[in-house]
């Protein structure tokens, strides 16, 4: 534990409903430039697995709204992430993913850059006397490994993600995915809706009967899920014993024993969710793993981007089953997208107050408070005067007792 970090604790189970944020917090650009500073880059962000570099030369990118992270491994074979930037003219070096060799060259003017980072070469240097190339290596990003996931923070503040995940990770540890295999390119689309309204939509499972019938037909949560204050909550789902009465989901049924062999008694047939305030849901199944990333792009305008990666050596059983799930979670997605964008579109009406909060939707309720508490002038009813909403915030931010 790093020094005057506070151990992650386990949080009350709510007693009573709670409220949602106001709706102009949904539509305002002024907060949105506020959300990105305090939650998106102070945040960690999961970018991959080691198995997607395995060899030098080997990088993938994150674009995270303004900016944009490489993962590089080196030719020492470490892994290091940079700002995908070129020291020169802040040029973006690389895009999606690949193998650069043993250099990165921009494509503007040339500056070349090691793997490791170091700048390499300045076509015609004669055009910059005195310079110091030892000061002009690619800026290095905050970056952790944990159990073969790849993690970036753009900034220097707060826990490392081993520390946020340590009353977890006994749970983690069952599904062993240090040693997970790729198993298909990252998925990207575009919903139209606030990034808030997508991530409320994640942390709840009350939509689950209605909005999500395969789901409803085949799992059934356990109500061993922790709430964190940390920002981290869990979910443990386990199969149904009813045969589903589609044929798709009764073979998943059929075909899940062909995992058992990689898990201990009691800790088969069970799937782990974990949501990663602000905009991550991480999900172990018996067969594949899974990753939700919300991503704004605009105040109405949100990137949802999947991540899958596979136990290794996975038999044919288990690569049915994984066809078979990736086709469910793409439904379950097509779904969410109809139903956050209804909601984006009822934000925007005359007259609405927002109802209460479920206690079965206290995982919205923990995330706006959070809000409220990192970004105060959301707890005003009204939106401040255009152009004015940073300095209330920063004033409403001064007023509040210091924590001890």
């Amino acid at each position: 534990m790093s020094p005057n970090t506070p151990s992650p604790r386990l949080v009350p189970e709510p007693t009573q409903t709670g409220t949602s944020l106001p709706l102009w917090t949904y539509a305002s650009e002024e907060l949105l430039e506020l959300e990105y500073q305090e939650f998106f880059l102070k945040s960690w962000q999961l970018v991959g697995h080691v198995c997607d570099l395995p060899s030098p030369g080997d990088f993938l990118t994150f674009d995270l709204w303004r900016d944009s992270v490489i993962v590089l491994r080196g030719k020492d074979r470490v892994l290091r992430a940079f700002s995908n930037i070129c020291r020169h003219r802040a040029s973006r070096l690389l895009d999606g993913r690949g193998n650069c060799g043993g250099a990165i060259q921009c494509a503007y003017h040339g500056w070349s850059f090691r793997n490791d980072g170091t700048l390499s070469g300045i076509p015609k240097p004669e055009n910059f006397p005195g310079v110091d190339k030892s000061e002009l290596g690619l800026l290095e990003v905050r970056m952790e490994i944990y159990r073969g996931h790849i993690f970036v923070n753009l900034s220097e503040e707060g826990p490392r993600v081993r520390e946020m995940m340590g009353p977890i990770d006994d749970q983690v540890a069952v599904y062993a995915p240090e040693g997970y295999e790729p198993m298909d390119d990252p998925v990207a689309e575009i919903w139209e809706c606030n990034w808030k309204l997508a991530w409320d939509n994640y942390q709840e499972n009350y939509h689950i009967p209605i909005g999500h019938p395969s789901l409803h037909r085949l799992l059934v949560e356990t109500g061993e899920g922790l709430t964190l204050d940390n920002g981290i909550n869990t979910g443990i789902f386990v199969l149904r014993d009813k045969p589903s009465s589609v044929a798709r989901e009764r073979r998943y049924q059929e075909l899940m024993p062909s995992t058992d062999h990689r898990y201990p008694e009691g800790k088969r047939r069970r799937w782990l969710q974990i949501s990663m305030n602000p905009n991550m849901g991480i999900e172990y199944y018996p067969d594949m793993f899974s990753m939700m990333q919300i991503l704004p792009l605009g105040t109405a305008r949100t990137q949802i981007k999947m991540i899958h990666h596979s136990p290794p050596n996975p038999s044919a059983e288990e690569r049915e089953m994984q066809a078979i799930e990736v086709a469910l979670l793409d439904e379950v997605n097509a779904q969410d997208k109809i139903l956050v964008e209804r909601i984006q579109r009822g934000v925007q009406s005359s007259g609405y107050k927002p109802g209460p909060l479920a206690l079965e939707e206290s995982g919205i309720h923990d995330f706006h408070n959070l809000v409220r508490e990192r970004l105060p002038v959301t707890r005003l009813p009204e939106a401040p005067m255009r152009g004015s909403l940073a300095q209330e915030n920063a004033r409403l931010k001064s007023q509040a007792p210091t924590k001890r």
